[in-house]
């Protein structure tokens, strides 16, 4: 079968065209350039997009990584989240919240990171239903929010191994 992934960028930034390049020695790979404060509906696009392109993995990196957890949860997909902005309220978005659904879901931390704190995100993973869910929670020490291409190329490839 065929891999078919989801790449969504963080707030403020955009999809970039070397980590396309990279996702796309191991899948075809989506990516749109989405404002995020002009586009309220953009959970339910995604969402629809999964459906049409018939999308079998997610990939998603501080905001984009917190609409990746929630649609990996809806359409029960393996998800590859850097730094997920999921545990702050850093914008208002409309979500369904779906609980158990994601197959793997590999989370990698910056602990360096000072704009989603790692301990809240890791917080939130642990009061997260995961029965059915194979979860990785990785720090990384000299990691901070953003993510060099040395540490997406890694985890791009030990997550498309698992």
């Amino acid at each position: 079968m065929k891999k078919h992934t989801l790449y969504i960028h963080g707030l403020e930034s955009h999809p970039k065209k070397e980590k396309l390049e990279l996702i796309e020695q191991f899948s075809k790979v989506l990516a749109l350039h989405i404002n995020y404060f002009e586009s309220p509906n953009t959970f339910k696009k995604l969402s629809e997009l999964i459906v049409e392109r018939e999308i079998t993995h997610i990939i998603g990196s501080s905001f984009g990584g917190f609409l990746g957890f929630w649609l990996s949860e809806k359409h029960g997909l393996p998800c590859l989240l850097f730094n997920p902005a999921i545990a702050i309220k850093s914008l208002d978005m409309e979500h369904e919240k779906h609980n158990d659904n994601c197959p793997l879901r590999l989370v990698i931390l910056g602990v360096r990171d000072e704009v989603v704190d790692p301990i809240l995100t890791i917080n939130f993973l642990k009061e997260h239903p995961t029965e059915n869910c194979t979860q990785r929670i990785i720090s990384c020490n000299d990691l901070a929010h953003r993510i060099d291409m040395k540490t997406f190329k890694e985890f791009n490839q030990y997550f498309f191994n698992l």
